[in-house]
Parts: C-alpha cells; sequence; structure tokens
C-alpha cells in the first residue's frame, strides 16, 4: 500500500493534498512538522475526508510517559503509529500491550503499533558517532527482533532492510518502508534507498512517499506513475 507523507509547514496544503490525492490514496502520514502546526485537528480533517493516518511522532521516552501519548493516538483512532525501538525491550512491550488493552477497552479498531529502527539518513559511518559499531543491516534487525518479541506489529527501515526481516522474522511482520525515490525522482536527504518497484518486489507491506508526489507539478499523475509501478 502507498502511503503519501504530508510533509508540509502549513495545514492548508496538506488538506488542499489530500484533496488532490484521496480518490487514489486511502492513508496519510503526519509528521512532527505538519502535527505541531495542527495537532490532533489535522488528523480529525483527514478522517473526515474518508482517510486514515499514519501518526509518525517516533515516540521515545519512558514507558509511562509514552504510553500517555498512545492513549491520545488510540483515542483519535489513528491507522498506524510508531514508536523508537533504541527505547528497549522492557518500553516496547509495555507500549504494545497497553496500545492492545486500551484499544479493547475503547471497543475500536486497535491501530498498529510500528518501531522505528535506523533512520533512512542514516548510514554506517552515522552509526559509529553514536557509539554503535555494528553495521547497520546487522543493528535493524536488533531492533526489529526487539520490536516482534515486544509483539509490535513491525517496523520502520529502508528497502535494504526489507528481504532481510521478511526472511528472519517471517511475512506477517509488517514493514514500513520509507526512503522509496522512483528512479525519474532525486534522492534528497535519504541514503539508503530504492524504487517503489524494488520495494514492492522485496515484500515491504507499506511504501512511504513525500516529496516525488508532494512536490511534483501534477501530483496525481505522480502518484498514479507510482501506484503502476508498484502494481
Amino acid at each position: 500500500m502507498l502511503i503519501v507523507a504530508l510533509d508540509f509547514p502549513d495545514t492548508m496544503e496538506a488538506i488542499e493534498t489530500v484533496d488532490k490525492l484521496k480518490s487514489k490514496i486511502k492513508i496519510f502520514k503526519v509528521g512532527l512538522e505538519l502535527f505541531l502546526r495542527g495537532g490532533f485537528d489535522i488528523v480529525k480533517e483527514i478522517h473526515d475526508k474518508g482517510c486514515g493516518v499514519f501518526l509518525d511522532l517516533k515516540f521515545h521516552d519512558i514507558p509511562n510517559t509514552v504510553c500517555g501519548a498512545a492513549k491520545v493516538a488510540v483515542e483519535n483512532e489513528v491507522f498506524m503509529y510508531n514508536v523508537h525501538t533504541l527505547g528497549g525491550l522492557d518500553f516496547l512491550k509495555k507500549t504494545a500491550d497497553f496500545n492492545r488493552e486500551y484499544a479493547e477497552k475503547m471497543g475500536i479498531r486497535r491501530p498498529l503499533l510500528i518501531g522505528v529502527t535506523v533512520l533512512t539518513s542514516m548510514d554506517n559511518d552515522d552509526l559509529k558517532t553514536i557509539g554503535i559499531d555494528k553495521d547497520v543491516k546487522t543493528t535493524v534487525l536488533k531492533f526489529a527482533e526487539n520490536a516482534k518479541k515486544a509483539g509490535l506489529d513491525g517496523v520502520v527501515c529502508s528497502p535494504e532492510e526489507i528481504e532481510m526481516i521478511k526472511r528472519e522474522l517471517g511475512q506477517g511482520f509488517i514493514t514500513v518502508t520509507p526512503g522509496i525515490r522512483p528512479a525519474w525522482a532525486v534522492k534528497n536527504d535519504q541514503k539508503r534507498v530504492m524504487t517503489p518497484f524494488e520495494a514492492k518486489k522485496a515484500g515491504t507491506d507499506f511504501i512511504v512517499v513525500g516529496r516525488p508526489i508532494t512536490k511534483s507539478e501534477n501530483m496525481n499523475e505522480a502518484a498514479e506513475r507510482i501506484l503502476n509501478e508498484i502494481s
């Protein structure tokens, strides 16, 4: 499934983008900048247009604080949200348990809970600067193993780790893949990238694309090209 990232500083521009794409795209990503501008009002507006929200805020704090944030995400019925796997196994398990139990208590659909592994803007050299001596793939797999053990639905990873994660952790363990750049688009600040066709062939579940669509002169045409490529 294709998710379009609404990486805008302006809520009006984001909603106009949803209006233009909602006939083709059913899930939109709301990240830090847009959320700080629009809060859960922007989430509600997207829901009111018949689309779901991937809330990309990458929660990373002590378990009690993150469960408090997760409570609000569940109450607002987001389709999916994420936490940083760097929080550790206990942190991940407490969040996953809370996500499941609170949704059951509310009587609503449980949001997908996804763990962020290594950001797609980072490579082996970047990991060394923060004291991680293992390479990216080894680190991503360890973080993903913890996420699965803790009961998360899947992880955010770069396209380069999709096949490894599916092979080691099973096809049912979800991969959400940013760093997707069609051959006709520029890489921007992404380092570990792949085309939509390559990512789909590798077995990913959700492909996240932002600027190649939202900065295109014709967003519908760009989205259609990518949808055709992954189908």
